[in-house]
């Protein structure tokens, strides 16, 4: 069988185009389904606290020693690494490769595309509100990602619409444990559900 053809240039600015199309919420819904955020009470009880004071800058040099001893930085589609805890840049790979897998079939190709803000950063949230915090990010435990189209700004609140890329992503993020900062009103953003944590510390995945 014939190898098929990487894009062309052309064709990956189309596949940039049709990703980033809005498309309206309400018909995907529900989304994160008997999920919940993580919150910084099981973080901080499972993963330990980064050293504070923080900044709203990624400072990873004061994540918690579990994190630390915990962090890879692997591959997670053919050209996106992410630096996070191993159980969730495991977990992020195979959410990925089914969703890609699944674009593929209908024609289109999200892994040319897909490209990510990062993962593991220690810093305080960054409310979409803009409203400072002094809460921790889940990113500073590597358990939460941001993503966008490569070479676009990453979605915050898109409100009542959500990029395609997204919208592609989101049953196979949720159906993985993982819930989606749309609950939250910040679009480009997954995150290690709540639940999903308690079950990996039972399974000791969180182990160092």
């Amino acid at each position: 069988m014939a190898k098929k053809p990487g894009l062309t240039p052309m064709s990956a600015t189309s596949e940039a185009s049709y990703y980033l199309q809005m498309v309206p919420l309400q018909p995907l819904l529900p989304i994160n389904a008997g999920l919940s955020a993580a919150r910084q009470e099981t973080m901080i009880s499972l993963l330990g606290s980064p050293q504070l004071p923080l900044t709203t800058d990624c400072q990873n040099e004061r994540a918690s020693p579990r994190v630390k001893a915990l962090a890879v930085t692997q591959l997670v589609t053919s050209k996106m690494r992410a630096t996070g805890i191993r159980p969730a840049v495991e977990s992020l790979r195979e959410v990925l490769a089914a969703a890609i897998e699944a674009e593929r079939s209908l024609g289109h190709d999200l892994d040319a595309v897909l490209g990510s803000q990062g993962m593991l950063c220690a810093r305080f949230r960054k409310p979409t509100s803009g409203v400072p915090s002094t809460k921790v990010s889940n990113h500073a435990w590597g358990t939460a990602i941001d993503l966008n189209v490569v070479g676009h700004d990453a979605p915050g609140n898109t409100h009542d619409a959500i990029p395609r890329f997204i919208a592609a992503l989101l049953p196979f993020f949720n159906r993985g444990g993982w819930y989606s900062g749309i609950g939250f009103s910040d679009t480009m953003h997954f995150e290690v559900a709540d639940g999903t944590i308690h079950a990996w510390a039972k399974d000791g995945k969180l182990a160092p």
